[in-house]
């Protein structure tokens, strides 16, 4: 049996990271040891209470590291609560856990599990990089233990919150720029690929209707209550899970278009509109950007999913 890959979720749940979680503990190629919240999509103490709450729900047998609940340098203080909701979860109220956190903060946790796994732990970060730039900075030897960082954030076109930033790096600029600087291997799927590839409405209603189970519809209420609504590439009304294809990635990168680039992050407040860009520069790369995916692939995770959490039915 192929070896699975051991991996950590840094999040910000927010709907399409509790999708991006439930495609990754269903998927046999990966292992997931954890996940690291950080504040981001809603503040920090409902990005904590989902991730508990959904491992707790789902039965993932997976830690949950208390992240943080500010940024590196700048606070931030906007969130995206329009789009998922006042707590994250759209339309969906999981059952409140009393779970407790892992005796480690995020970092030192990342830390632990990289030293752990000897080089063969991926770091799947779909949040903003607070924590994950905290990691590097408190445990300068990372840099050598982790096999890759894969984030949804960034765009090599325009963004979704300014003319030029994606949200995941606006909310933390100085973190984005640690990481891209770290010497580490990374891949981004930004809004240049996610924005094209949302999941359609439609396929999702089917999908619910044949299963019939309380997973299926619990995927349907999730990207109905999801504000993040576009026309995807093969035409379809479609919810954006922007972070699913972080995923996506990890589980086959075969099933992606990619290319490398030199990206560096605008960190230069004085600079108008341009906090928080992934600017593509000329230069030795330093990213694997992610252009597009197989759709049929995609599709394929989402009905993976939905078998494996039948269960819960």
């Amino acid at each position: 049996m192929e070896k699975k890959i051991p991996v950590i979720i840094d999040t910000d749940p927010g709907v399409d990271d509790a999708l991006a979680i439930m495609i990754a503990a269903a998927s046999e190629k990966i292992d997931l040891l954890g996940l690291t919240p950080v504040d981001g999509n809603v503040q920090a103490v409902h990005t904590h209470q989902n991730a508990l709450n959904l491992v707790s729900f789902l039965g993932i047998d997976a830690d949950v590291a208390e992240g943080s609940y500010d940024q590196l340098v700048y606070r931030f203080g906007r969130y995206a609560s329009s789009t998922h909701g006042e707590t994250g979860m759209g339309g969906v109220e999981l059952p409140v856990s009393n779970r407790k956190f892992h005796k480690l903060r995020a970092w030192d946790y990342i830390y632990e599990k990289a030293k752990e796994h000897k080089g063969e732990l991926v770091l799947i970060a779909i949040g903003p990089l607070t924590n994950v730039a905290r990691t590097i900075i408190m445990h300068p030897d990372i840099r050598t233990m982790l096999k890759q960082i894969v984030m949804m954030g960034g765009s090599t076109e325009a963004g979704n919150v300014t003319p030029y930033a994606e949200f995941n790096f606006l909310v933390d600029p100085p973190a984005a720029k640690v990481v891209f600087e770290s010497g580490i291997p990374l891949a981004m799927a930004g809004l240049n690929v996610t924005l094209k590839t949302g999941i359609s409405f439609d396929f999702i209603a089917d999908l619910a209707r044949e299963s019939g189970s309380k997973i299926g519809g619990m995927l349907n209420e999730l990207v109905h209550g999801y504000s993040d609504v576009k026309i995807n590439k093969e035409g379809d009304r479609s919810s954006v899970v922007h972070d699913a294809i972080a995923v996506a990635y990890v589980i086959d990168p075969t099933k992606c278009e990619t290319e490398e680039k030199r990206i560096e992050i605008q960190t230069d407040r004085f600079l108008e509109g341009t906090w928080g860009q992934s600017k593509v520069v000329d230069g030795e790369p330093n990213c694997t950007v992610i252009n597009d995916i197989d759709m049929d692939y995609y599709r394929e995770l989402y009905r993976n999913t939905v078998d494996h959490f039948s269960e819960l039915n």
